[in-house]
């Protein structure tokens, strides 16, 4: 990533007082350390947070889009995420 590109964007709609959106944020935290993210979070219960898991059929929260694409939802992998994020880099 170079400086006009600071990283991949990443979109976090998360629920209050949901455990899977703490560890879905935990798993990117993990994987920032690593690779450039530039991380937003939304909540599940906004516009745009409802919007996005309508359209694609998100049934619980939390759920990470990469580059406006679903890349996952509920209990997020840290090594499936990694992967896909990896297909998205090379």
């Amino acid at each position: 990533m170079s400086a006009a590109d600071p990283g991949l964007r990443v979109t976090l709609i998360t629920s209050a007082d949901c455990h899977l959106c703490e560890q879905a944020g935990e798993v990117l935290g993990s994987i920032s350390r690593e690779t450039p993210l530039v991380i937003r979070e939304i909540p599940w219960e906004g516009e745009e947070g409802r919007m996005l898991v309508r359209r694609d059929g998100v049934a619980f929260p939390p759920a990470i889009y990469v580059n406006g694409s679903l890349a996952g939802y509920g209990r997020i992998s840290e090594r499936a995420l990694r992967k896909r994020l990896a297909e998205l880099t090379s």
